[in-house]
């Protein structure tokens, strides 16, 4: 068995920063970070229920999961040419209920250019979420699903990790 090395949350932020640097030429690079910054403290002042993902599958993700599980609650990543961007619950937002995963589809196509249809992942771009509007928006989304019990969050050390 492989062991991967794990990693830090400053570490991470940086390979995020650096992707972000790649991706945005110029003077949005800075609000964007901003983004990741608030998003990073948002969830290290909910340290009892969330907890940052060391393991580096890849280096330019960076990712919070629920406290306790292997279940991610969100991550960021930049795609190259269309930017950075929150996805929650990924893949697909697997462990949502319908009734959730609709609540968190009508946030995120509030607050985006891009429509999500259903069955999509639960994805929005860092552009969108330099509107302090929008930020706020997700930002209590995410308050309202963290106080949701996980609908299939996996126990640390359960057989699938």
């Amino acid at each position: 068995m492989i062991e991967r090395a794990s990693r830090t949350l400053p570490a991470a932020r940086d390979a995020l920063v650096a992707a972000i640097a790649r991706d945005t030429p110029g003077a949005d690079q800075r609000r964007l970070i901003k983004v990741l910054d608030t998003l990073i403290a948002w969830s290290a002042a909910r340290g009892a229920k969330l907890a940052f993902r060391t393991d580096a599958k890849r280096s330019d993700v960076l990712a919070f999961e629920i406290e306790g599980t292997r279940t991610v609650f969100w991550s960021a990543q930049v795609t190259r040419g269309v930017g950075p961007a929150l996805e929650i619950y990924p893949p697909s937002g697997g462990s949502l209920g319908a009734e959730e995963r609709a609540l968190v589809r009508e946030t995120l196509n509030a607050h985006s250019r891009r429509e999500l249809a259903d069955g999509d992942r639960l994805r929005i771009g860092f552009g969108a979420l330099k509107n302090e509007a929008a930020r706020a928006a997700v930002l209590a989304l995410m308050g309202r699903l963290l106080a949701i019990p996980a609908n299939g969050a996996r126990p640390v050390g359960s057989p699938s990790d």
